[in-house]
């Protein structure tokens, strides 16, 4: 039986390409359908490469949750190396030596560039949680992993008191 992904009702074929949901009053496209009221699929990749931190900020609002936290700690990580270079060779230079000053500025600029697409990253959270974690761990995340793989397995269900007393 073909229910809908947000509330579990059975719904409507409309045509081959779209469902409507009375309860939801809403009309749903074919490839978000469920069975036996499941619920929605999360969307997400377990892995996110570096190269992900140079997408534009259009290009990192359609990644998942997960991926944004997972991309935040590599951003933290990254902005938290280039404050130490960055430290390092202004230190360098102070001694006179020029080519430490230029590869301070270059150092400072990537610095800059790791700190902005930090808070890029960190609104995109703070809009979808309410909030942003201030340590992301390999722990924090293996958690949060398993709460979905938890949670992608519970049917919306509601149960009638005819069904609670024959049931228990």
């Amino acid at each position: 039986m073909k229910t809908c992904p947000y509330c579990g009702s059975n719904i409507e074929k409309m045509n081959q390409q779209q469902y409507y949901c009375d309860f939801c009053t809403m009309t749903l496209a074919a490839s978000i359908v469920k069975e036996n009221r499941e619920r929605l699929d999360v969307r997400f990749r377990d892995i996110v490469f570096d190269t992900a931190i140079e997408k534009t900020t259009p290009e990192l609002m359609v990644f998942s949750t997960f991926e944004l936290l997972y991309l935040l700690k590599m951003i933290r990580n990254e902005r938290s190396n280039m404050y130490s270079h960055m430290h390092v060779f202004h230190r360098a230079g102070e001694e006179g030596n020029t080519e430490f000053k230029e590869v301070e500025k270059e150092t400072g600029r990537n610095y800059m560039y790791y700190t902005k697409k930090g808070f890029i990253v960190e609104n995109i959270i703070r809009a979808r949680l309410g909030y942003v974690p201030t340590r992301i761990t390999e722990n924090y995340l293996v958690k949060y992993l398993e709460n979905i793989e938890k949670d992608k397995n519970r049917p919306m269900i509601i149960r009638t008191e005819r069904q609670k007393k024959v049931n228990g």
